[in-house]
């Protein structure tokens, strides 16, 4: 009796030690950088000649690099000590400006060296993307459920997503933080939070046709709580879009989902991409950085 009073007093103790054990290591992951939790190696940059294409993705206190032409592969990171509470990200120079919540840095991205610098603008809520083959924008808006077709200044279409909702009590706002216009297919990409769902039209009409779907893609991960670590106002996912450079692929920001765009389906997820809404691409041409608009 006693033996087994004692066996079952060290499975107790072994089980609460695991239990500690796990929320030490869930806590500790709560303040880390995605990427760096994964074990990404330091960022080397690329030195010889020739074109390497990376997605770079920008949660609290880290820049995270994934090669896109090698599968989306976690090749590097680099540590921003002190940069907390993330908002705005912005080219400048070969380099990448940021807004955080003390001011503005620059970061080097083939060295990793952070230097003070003016802010970025602080970023915005409506999403404009323009087609200059028709002289149309496309635009969303907080407290607006769909997109708006503008030309001139003037609204030509206002489009809803028939058969989804969103209450503005309880979902996102702005619902819609997301549009990606692929030029060659003539097709218009639109992030719908509140669903969790990118919609599909088809704009090759335009401006004489109304764009008309023609898909929902969902996502693997739902656009819902706060992204983790996040150290500024709005940790809320309200999400963003963004196509790479080639047209292949878009990437959905806290989502964290890569989308073949010809076939419409996901390809895999980021975590670093699900715990931020912020990217761009960045190419490396004959050991230069240049990071396309």
């Amino acid at each position: 009796m006693t033996r087994r009073v004692a066996l079952r007093a060290a499975l107790l103790v072994l089980a609460a030690l695991g239990l500690i054990a796990g929320l030490t290591a869930y806590f500790s992951s709560e303040k880390i950088p995605p990427c760096l939790v994964s074990g990404a190696p330091k960022w080397r940059s690329p030195t010889d000649r020739g074109t390497h294409r990376f997605l770079l993705v920008v949660p609290d206190r880290a820049l995270c690099f994934y090669a896109i032409d090698d599968g989306h592969k976690l090749v590097g990171a680099v540590k921003l000590p002190g940069i907390e509470g993330i908002d705005a990200i912005q080219p400048r120079a070969g380099r990448l400006a940021i807004r955080y919540r003390r001011g503005g840095a620059v970061v080097d991205l083939a060295s990793g060296r952070t230097t003070p610098a003016s802010a970025p603008a602080a970023p915005a809520l409506n999403v404009t993307v323009g087609d200059p083959a028709t002289f149309l924008q496309y635009v969303t808006r907080p407290g607006e459920f769909g997109f708006r077709v503008i030309k001139n200044a003037r609204t030509i279409e206002r489009v809803r997503f028939e058969g989804f909702a969103w209450n503005p009590r309880f979902g996102p706002n702005p619902p819609d933080h997301g549009l990606a216009l692929f030029r060659g297919r003539r097709e218009l990409w639109v992030l719908d939070a509140p669903n969790s769902v990118a919609h599909v039209y088809d704009v090759s009409g335009a401006p004489r046709e109304p764009p008309r779907k023609v898909d929902d893609v969902r996502f693997s991960k739902p656009l819902s709580g706060d992204e983790s670590p996040c150290a500024h106002p709005r940790c809320g996912r309200i999400g963003s879009l963004l196509a790479s450079s080639d047209g292949r692929y878009l990437y959905v920001g806290d989502s964290g989902d890569v989308i073949d765009v010809a076939k419409r389906e996901q390809l895999l997820n980021l975590e670093a991409l699900h715990q931020s809404r912020l990217m761009l691409e960045v190419d490396w041409v004959d050991g230069k950085p240049v990071l396309p608009r």
